[in-house]
């Protein structure tokens, strides 16, 4: 009876959830404008936080995808973007074509509000991986989009503001405070989200030298994370009011912050926020001299900092400070860090550097000079001025954008320039340590073909008897299993593969745990290219046995085989 009445709730159960679904699709085809982005909005909101699973995430959306109405297509294609970020949590090659489709597809509707939010939800993506010179271009161009439509008909106002002002402030432009404060317009209620602004808006003030405003918007979104009962929020606060403190001089006080800005961030597993925070902390301990003290909070801050790609400026500011540490104590310890933080800065000087940062500011200040132009234009035909004064203003614009571009171009150059002849000092003992595992591969190679030469050998052999013929036909054998890949071959081609395909290695036991020993040695060979025959050569068993190997591992992973051989072809 119990099993029974057990059964029909679960049936009823999934039929409520299968009208839902079929709801939502019929929803995103039938509403009227207004209503329709109320129902987009409550979409994206269910799935703000897709999981590292892409193929729950397929079934989750396949609603969108089975629907008719186009609207839910974008929809479906911007989220599986969202998902595949997760999964890579990096630039990758799935995410970019879903996002850019999302795009394409909006823009075909000529719906406005779609083409705005689809480009935020790409640029948010291009933010989160540091991608600063490929991102201010679109973020210009949607904001010029935003403001050319009515906010109700924006979908998440709100976030669209606040990103705006992220934007901005990245950028160290002044018209962030404006964004976020129209952000909070949007905001109906203490949230998380409103605190997070207030937060930001205190960020702008410090960074204009106002503490005084800082303090107050500080103070402001402290107050709202602890009725909210935000702890992660309420850390960060603490980390932004230790700065103030310091530039007042009360290096105790800042420092008191910063660790419980630390201890929290611990508890609640908030690695970026326990990063940046550590970094803070480290450097106001210097200036009190606490020098050890510093060094040890900075190793487990270059953890952190290694353990993500776009965490990279934050490992080159912990590498200075590391260097500023050891003073000339340890050359050895020094030359290591010195050339980790040459590949950093040349990596930076590409991405989210300094000078990335720059060259989007000018391009802000530009694309501001063009629009103040535009509107002065605008003001001559109403007002009938001269057309003289607009050419003088708009020649000035030019030449302004031109002089700075080519400025900082030329301060690109020279850098550019500093770093290759910097980078010829380690290239010799770059290229030892990198040829390892190729050394290793050829070697693996040369056995391969000799041991094609004894096989055929061994064959001739068995067609005679003598005594003589069986202890050289031993003796083949002996030299033949020399090749196999024992377990001291096997750990030491293990750490020269993990050296060079690091990112590759741990994304795999990460997304892999149950992974046995014995699948990771035909999963590493294949990502050497190596092909069965090959790969059943090297470790002393037959083609057959590596192609059953492989199909139990497939019946093992089921829907997730794929993904697995994804990331092994993915360069």
């Amino acid at each position: 009876m119990i099993f029974c009445i057990k059964k029909n709730r679960l049936f009823f159960v999934l039929f409520a959830l299968f009208l839902s679904q079929n709801s939502h699709a019929r929803e995103l085809s039938q509403y009227s404008s207004t209503d329709l982005i109320s129902t987009i909005e409550s979409i994206i909101i269910k799935e703000n936080k897709p999981k590292k699973d892409t193929v729950e995430l397929k079934k989750r959306l396949a609603y969108l995808e089975k629907s008719s109405g186009k609207t839910s297509s974008v929809l479906y294609h911007a989220l599986l973007a969202n998902g595949y970020s997760v999964f890579f949590d990096k630039i990758n090659k799935r995410s970019e074509y879903y996002y850019l489709k999302s795009i394409e597809e909006s823009k075909k509707l000529k719906d406005p509000s779609l083409i705005i939010w689809t480009k935020l939800n790409y640029s948010k993506y291009l933010y989160f991986y540091c991608q600063i010179d490929k991102l201010i271009p679109i973020v210009l161009k949607t904001m010029e989009e935003t403001s050319q439509i009515d906010p109700s008909k924006i979908i998440q106002p709100e976030e669209t503001f606040k990103f705006f002002g992220w934007i901005m402030s990245t950028v160290e432009d002044n018209s962030a405070i404006g964004y976020y404060k129209k952000s909070m317009q949007y905001m109906k209620k203490p949230s998380s989200e409103s605190a997070g602004v207030l937060n930001a808006i205190g960020n702008c003030y410090f960074r204009n030298n106002d503490l005084a405003n800082a303090m107050l918007y500080f103070s402001r979104s402290e107050a709202i994370a602890l009725k909210v009962n935000d702890s992660i929020r309420y850390a960060k606060i603490l980390g932004d009011k230790a700065l103030v403190y310091e530039k007042k001089g009360n290096l105790k006080d800042a420092v008191n912050l910063l660790k419980k800005d630390v201890f929290y961030s611990q508890k609640f597993k908030i690695d970026k926020n326990e990063m940046y925070a550590s970094i803070l902390l480290a450097k106001i301990l210097l200036k009190l001299n606490i020098a050890t003290e510093a060094g040890k909070i900075l190793e487990k801050a270059g953890k952190i900092a290694s353990s993500k790609s776009y965490y990279r400026s934050s490992l080159k500011e912990i590498i200075e400070l590391k260097l500023n540490i050891l003073n000339g104590k340890n050359p050895g310890k020094e030359l290591l860090l010195r050339r980790q933080l040459k590949v950093l800065e040349e990596f930076l000087l590409k991405t989210n550097g300094k000078t990335v940062l720059q060259k989007s500011y000018w391009l802000i200040q530009k694309k501001k000079y063009e629009n103040d132009a535009k509107k002065i234009r605008l003001e001559l035909e109403k007002g009938q001025r001269t057309e003289r004064l607009f050419i003088i203003i708009l020649s000035l614009t030019i030449l302004l954008s031109l002089v700075a571009y080519h400025s900082l171009n030329k301060k690109l150059e020279t850098k550019r320039i500093k770093l290759e002849n910097d980078r010829l000092f380690f290239e010799q003992k770059l290229n030892v340590a990198s040829s390892e595992i190729d050394t290793y591969n050829e070697h693996i190679s040369n056995k391969n073909k000799q041991i094609s030469i004894l096989q055929n050998e061994i064959k001739e052999i068995k067609s005679f008897s003598s005594t003589h013929l069986e202890e050289d036909k031993i003796k083949l054998k002996e030299i033949l299993n020399s090749h196999l890949m024992t377990d001291e071959n096997w750990n030491t081609f293990k750490r020269e593969f993990i050296k060079q395909h690091n990112s590759f290695y741990n994304n795999v036991m990460e997304n892999f745990p149950e992974l046995k020993e014995s699948n990771l040695k035909i999963i590493m060979l294949q990502k050497l290219d190596y092909n069965n025959y090959e790969i059943s050569s090297l470790l002393g068993v037959t083609v057959d046995a590596i192609k059953k190997s492989k199909q139990r591992l497939k019946k093992k992973l089921g829907d997730r085989y794929d993904l697995l051989f994804e990331i092994i072809d993915f360069k």
